[in-house]
């Protein structure tokens, strides 16, 4: 057995279900399954992919009732307005939700992503031009398109994981790794760079340090202390913040000296 899968042995181990993000995400389960998704949050990685379209998908309801106040609001006006002025009174309207909305450039298309399980140009017309989305093939397009739980990460890659779509803090990366913490779990994720599959999952407190608060430097240092196997001082460090207890230390210690 590995370091990184004895140390395991002794992490404090939270079912997902008992988060508070996993509860977020549930409360909009009906419009999520209306969407094409299963909604089956059974593991740590399934957490992180619906966070993505959960976050996503705040922006897209507020982007769309802010176009239904938009047109209650401004009814008798309509009318008297050209298409150009109507897109710049809304986009207008919807810039607040951008500026605090999550998002980043796609590099591809040069487009910035507010909705992340839809394609750059579905994204570029709830963002600059929505009336456009108004037109029933384009209504009929979005009500009928099916999300996947893996569709941001298919469409965008790993990189979706450095944006402030997900809660995980990237740590640590190199040519072969990319290494993901999330703190609510205190587990750090490793992650093969060109499969984007996952090799390792490091819980990095014990059952009686579970409530130790963990500072974002020395999650960085295990990282890097686990990729280049430098097994005692990943221990030492782990020990000397209080993440381990003494019991655990001497055990795993005893196994790796």
């Amino acid at each position: 057995m590995g370091f990184i899968e004895y140390l395991s042995r002794f992490g404090d181990k939270v079912d997902v279900n008992k988060t508070e993000l996993y509860h977020q995400i549930m409360s909009h389960e009906s419009q999520l399954k209306a969407m094409g998704l299963n909604l089956k949050i059974k593991k740590d990685l399934d957490l992180f992919e619906y966070e993505i379209i959960y976050n996503g998908l705040q922006t897209q309801n507020k982007i769309e009732n802010t176009y239904e106040m938009f047109l209650n609001e401004h009814y008798d006006l309509l009318d008297y307005l050209n298409y150009d002025e109507k897109q710049k009174m809304f986009n207008s309207d919807i810039q607040e939700i951008l500026d605090n909305a999550p998002h980043f450039i796609d590099e591809t298309s040069q487009v910035d992503i507010y909705i992340p399980y839809l394609e750059p140009f579905v994204n570029q017309r709830y963002t600059h031009d929505y009336q456009i989305l108004q037109l029933k093939q384009h209504r009929d397009y979005i009500k009928n398109y099916k999300v996947n739980h893996d569709s941001p990460s298919k469409m965008y890659g790993l990189s979706i994981y450095h944006t402030n779509f997900t809660s995980l803090k990237n740590v640590y990366e190199d040519d072969r790794h990319i290494d993901l913490y999330y703190e609510p779990l205190k587990a750090l994720y490793i992650f093969k760079k060109d499969t984007k599959k996952l090799l390792n999952k490091v819980i990095l407190v014990d059952e009686k340090c579970s409530h130790t608060t963990i500072d974002i430097q020395n999650v960085q240092l295990i990282a890097k202390y686990l990729e280049e196997y430098l097994y005692r001082e990943c221990l030492d460090l782990m020990y000397e913040n209080h993440m381990i207890c003494e019991k655990t230390y001497h055990k795993i210690q005893k196994k790796y000296k």
